[in-house]
């Protein structure tokens, strides 16, 4: 922490190793432990045969899924100051995480995410633009990663 940091709170979570190299991740208020482990080319990086593993999300899908989700909501929340609607699918992100080997260690390295507006009647286009143009610097997620991972972004706007 900077000195101009203040502690907000904490996120505690716990987890719990699973079998076929899973985890299981207990979330703040969440009922349900979350399962995380490997996929395909994951498993063939870490030289996992078929029956070591069964496939599912990694931790670094859910990296990227928990970056697209807080740039969505940050956007969300600087358009919905416009007047722009966005809680019946006005508003759709889809994200890519580009994963690389660095230093045999697997990371992400980019995340884009692919924005689709259906702009509500009487938004005005420029100011949504801008919306967008500056959501990054106000989202959690992209904050606390952005030193590490790249992250870019575009949007299509159509006429709702």
């Amino acid at each position: 922490m900077t000195t101009s940091d203040e502690l907000l709170g904490t996120s505690i979570v716990r987890v719990t190793s699973a079998p076929g190299r899973a985890k299981l991740v207990g979330l703040p208020l969440t009922a349900r432990q979350v399962p995380m482990g490997v996929r395909d080319e994951v498993a063939a990086h870490y030289k996992l045969t078929e029956g070591q593993f069964e496939p599912m999300a990694t931790t670094l899908d859910y990296l990227v899924g928990a970056t697209v989700a807080c740039l969505a909501g940050t956007l969300g929340g600087r358009l919905g100051a416009l007047g722009q609607s966005t809680a019946d699918g006005e508003l759709t992100a889809e994200g890519t995480g580009s994963l690389v080997v660095d230093g045999g260690v697997i990371r992400v390295q980019a995340i884009h995410v692919v924005y689709t507006l259906a702009l509500g009647e009487g938004v005005d286009e420029a100011k949504a633009r801008r919306a967008h143009e500056v959501h990054a610097r106000y989202c959690p997620v992209a904050r606390s990663i952005g030193g590490c991972v790249e992250i870019t972004s575009e949007i299509t706007l159509r006429n709702g």
